[in-house]
């Protein structure tokens, strides 16, 4: 079965209103082996996944699978046909059991509950899983559910498995255990594609990467084969330009104080500073705090104890704003824009100007003409790549709802911008940009508090680091201090 071709794509085209996403892609894949699939954000990968699983017909071209010809025109002909989409997000219904998430096709009638609990346990055994079929989806760990959405793909005879970006939200625990999986998928036959913006996954896991750029093939070859260098510059078709944290700079002026914030346990009487200009790194294992602390900040959550000083320019120096009132002064991008950071079926410039209404207010109405010029002016600002600022969020690759989602808060000109994770799930060019870009902000005077999980990112943005540890400040670190080891000695 190894050397047997399960799956061809012959000059597969996809084209919509006045984008060509998919260009004259030709890929052959066979069962017994792991293909990264990989590119900037907009560069084809989920639309060529989302025409293998039913979501989109191609404008042109032809699928193979086992040499015979197919037509995928729905997720339910995918299906019939072998192909499991395994999604970054979870497609599962909550309220229902892990079974009968396993089992929604064949639900028809009344449903023998006792044979589809013989089903999920099967399938859910052969990952080695233990999650029991009687488990509410709703009540499990975004890994535990992706392992679900692997043993329905399976149930239904999936032998071609399309994983688009799942480690996205995972532990390091999660991954490992998904890898074992998808290993030993592999070794039963399976044919798998993987998706995923983290390089050092596709390095560790797959047998041959593919690179797609502006809808074409770039490069193709053996895993082993390609250094990652070649990768990159293929991915954007030059050389990567690197966030580079400029020489020591001071600061004067503190613009924010917050002072024995507490939350329940995380955080707990948690203070610190951040000055004029400055780039205030939070760093921490998950668990640690990071996120709660910058939503009990912006007035999100309750808080428990503390408080927060501004200073407002008006010549009083720092005053304590009420944490309800914190949004009239600082921005804040979540760290999962899908749920609270934008309204996917809006415009950019709805999105954009949302923040902001009272700015536009004229009499009884809105300015609209004025959001959209403001809205024009800033997505060119930030390089948004998009045909218009009428077009859709939904219609933009992560990167650039990253950027708009940015967009949207400097339109209001924050004294403080509070940013979580920001560039989770973006490709390695929209990365360089949207760090360039939070380096700019702070030159022109904007403080920025920034939350991420990595640390090449947080050592290349921040001026200075506290180091978060089950929600409590375990150490400081100035930007000649900021190093590997010593940020995990302090958070573990």
């Amino acid at each position: 079965m190894e050397n047997q071709t399960s799956l061809e794509i012959k000059n597969i085209s996809k084209t919509f209103p006045g984008v060509k996403a998919l260009d004259d892609i030709n890929i052959k894949a066979h069962g017994g082996e792991i293909i990264g699939l990989i590119g900037v954000n907009g560069a084809g990968k989920s639309t060529l996944m989302n025409i293998l699983g039913g979501i989109h017909k191609p404008s042109q071209g032809q699928i193979l699978i086992d040499g015979n010809p197919v037509e995928i025109n729905s997720p339910q002909d995918a299906e019939k046909y072998g192909i499991g989409f395994i999604h970054q997000e979870p497609v599962m219904f909550n309220y229902m059991t892990v079974a009968e998430n396993i089992s929604l096709s064949r639900l028809k009638g009344k449903v023998n509950y006792k044979e589809i609990n013989v089903i999920a346990k099967e399938y859910l055994g052969k990952m080695n899983c233990d999650i029991k079929p009687t488990d509410k989806v709703g009540e499990l760990p975004i890994g535990s559910r992706q392992m679900v959405e692997i043993a329905r793909a399976l149930s239904s005879g999936g032998k071609i498995l399309l994983f688009d970006e799942p480690t996205a939200s995972f532990t390091d625990k999660e991954k490992q255990k998904l890898f074992e999986v998808i290993r030993d998928l592999k070794k039963q036959g399976s044919c798998i594609f993987f998706i995923s913006h983290f390089l050092d996954e596709v390095e560790e896991l797959t047998d041959r990467t593919i690179v797609l750029r502006d809808g074409k093939v770039v490069i193709t070859g053996n895993t082993k084969d390609i250094t990652r260098e070649e990768i990159l510059r293929n991915m954007i078709g030059g050389e990567v330009a690197q966030v580079g944290n400029e020489q020591k700079r001071t600061f004067d002026k503190v613009t924010m104080k917050v002072e024995n914030l507490t939350v329940g346990k995380l955080p707990d009487h948690v203070s610190f500073e951040i000055r004029r200009g400055e780039v205030l790194g939070i760093w921490g294992l998950m668990g640690s705090g990071r996120t709660e602390t910058l939503r009990a900040i912006y007035g999100i959550d309750k808080v428990d104890e503390g408080a927060v000083y501004l200073d407002l320019d008006d010549g009083r120096g720092l005053q304590k704003i009420s944490f309800k009132d914190i949004s009239n002064y600082c921005g804040y991008v979540t760290e999962a824009r899908h749920d609270d950071g934008c309204m996917l079926p809006w415009t950019l410039w709805e999105n954009m100007a949302a923040p902001n209404l009272k700015a536009y207010k004229k009499k009884l109405f809105l300015d609209y003409n004025q959001q959209k010029e403001d809205s024009k002016e800033f997505a060119k600002k930030l390089n948004v790549k998009a045909p218009s600022v009428f077009t859709n969020m939904s219609a933009l690759s992560g990167g650039n709802q990253q950027k708009v989602i940015m967009a949207k808060w400097l339109m209001k000109k924050p004294k403080v911008f509070l940013i979580d994770e920001p560039t989770r799930g973006v490709d390695v060019g929209a990365k360089a940009e949207i760090q360039r870009m939070i380096r700019e902000l702070a030159r022109e005077g904007t403080s920025c508090l920034v939350v991420s999980s990595e640390i090449e990112e947080i050592s290349a943005l921040s001026d200075r680091v506290i180091i978060l540890n089950r929600g409590v400040i375990k150490g400081e670190l100035s930007r000649e201090e900021i190093e590997k080891h010593t940020l995990m000695s302090l958070c573990v």
